[in-house]
């Protein structure tokens, strides 16, 4: 269930972008990148350090996620950045950890999706 949420003051982020963004989370997460989600909210008003150059916040979701790979993660997500032109200094990420309970489909929780199946049989 990868999240990856950019808000960014950008001017029409490339589709390509959102792509591009979807391979890396999956390969980042060691996930199927079927399961990952990319929100971008472009062209919004973003001022940083008393700025409106372009700039940029990260919210990156991962059930699982260790804290030992968020400067992987982040140095990976400050190169997609920069091909937006987001410098690395432009942009602040932060890192969700949810636990299976916290996070909803299908009308309940990925814990409950991921119980074992009970073997019974009836006669």
């Amino acid at each position: 269930m990868p999240i990856f949420h950019l808000r960014t003051n950008v001017k029409n982020v490339p589709e390509s972008f959102i792509s591009k963004v979807s391979k890396e989370v999956a390969t980042l997460t060691n996930k199927e990148e079927a399961k990952v989600m990319v929100i971008i909210e472009d062209n919004i008003k973003i001022t940083f350090g008393c700025s409106d150059a372009p700039a940029a916040s990260v919210q990156f979701h991962s059930i699982g996620m260790q804290v030992e790979h968020h400067a992987i993660i982040s140095e990976s997500i400050a190169n997609l950045l920069k091909d937006i032109g987001v410098p690395h200094d432009r942009h602040y990420i932060q890192f969700y950890a949810p636990s299976p309970t916290h996070v909803g489909k299908l009308g309940t929780t990925l814990a409950e999706l991921n119980k074992p199946k009970e073997n019974v049989i009836h006669f």
